[in-house]
């Protein structure tokens, strides 16, 4: 079972966290709601110890400093099986089973990982690798940052990173960044157990300018309708 599960969610958006715990409590699941590193939390000495350069948003800092403090509770604590939400994480039907699988499965993979449970990106394992009764793979690349899995020894491999080199990219590729550096496998659920709220339509993007919700649900809904079933029929 998960030890712990941590949810990323701006003080102001009260929907989003409302929406959170109502799945959750279907699940009969709790969670520790990660508030703190609003924008307007963020001093400049913060900013000076994390963060180098100046390609990120304010709203970009603020959401990887709460993935920050997220992987400082994991260490803290010292546990196997840490869940880190992003609060535009929507779960599929098939979520606690999904979670079971993958934390089953990764006992199969020794060292240093992450789970990707989310479908980020509609990056999906090929049809033709794909075996029958197997959830987890080695991915490619990292999927978005809304939803994994890992243990503490790989967050405190992550913050190490971060400690020595700052953060420069938006959270996501800079995780890639980290993993691939510190051969940190990369592991997706397949099928993945969560979307995007922000990219299928349900919420309107807080990190970046993009179309309206309803518009960008629909570039989703193509995206995974390519990725996940048309590319797949020669994969």
């Amino acid at each position: 079972m998960l030890n712990n599960i941590y949810v990323l969610n701006v003080k102001t958006f009260v929907e989003r966290r409302v929406f959170m715990q109502q799945q959750l409590n279907q699940y009969d699941l709790t969670a520790e709601f990660v508030l703190d590193a609003d924008s307007v939390d963020l001093t400049s000495e913060i900013l000076q110890e994390y963060f180098i350069g100046n390609k990120l948003s304010l709203a970009q800092q603020s959401c990887a400093m709460k993935h920050v403090l997220a992987l400082q509770k994991i260490v803290s604590k010292q546990q196997k099986f840490n869940l880190i939400l992003e609060d535009d994480a929507v779960f599929s039907a098939n979520f606690k089973l999904g979670i079971q699988q993958a934390l089953t499965e990764s006992e199969n993979f020794s060292g240093a990982k992450v789970i990707f449970i989310g479908s980020g990106g509609n990056f999906f394992t090929p049809k033709s690798q794909r075996k029958p009764a197997q959830a987890l793979y080695i991915g490619t690349r990292g999927r978005f940052a809304d939803s994994y899995i890992l243990d503490w020894q790989t967050a405190k491999k992550r913050l190490d990173w971060i400690q020595a080199h700052r953060i420069s990219e938006p959270i996501d590729n800079q995780f890639e960044i980290i993993d691939r550096e510190l051969n940190i496998q990369i592991l997706w659920l397949e099928d993945p157990i969560v979307e995007q709220g922000s990219k299928n339509g349900l919420f309107n993007s807080a990190l970046e300018a993009a179309p309206r919700a309803w518009v960008q649900g629909l570039f989703f809904s193509w995206e995974k309708l390519k990725r996940k079933y048309i590319y797949q029929l020669w994969r």
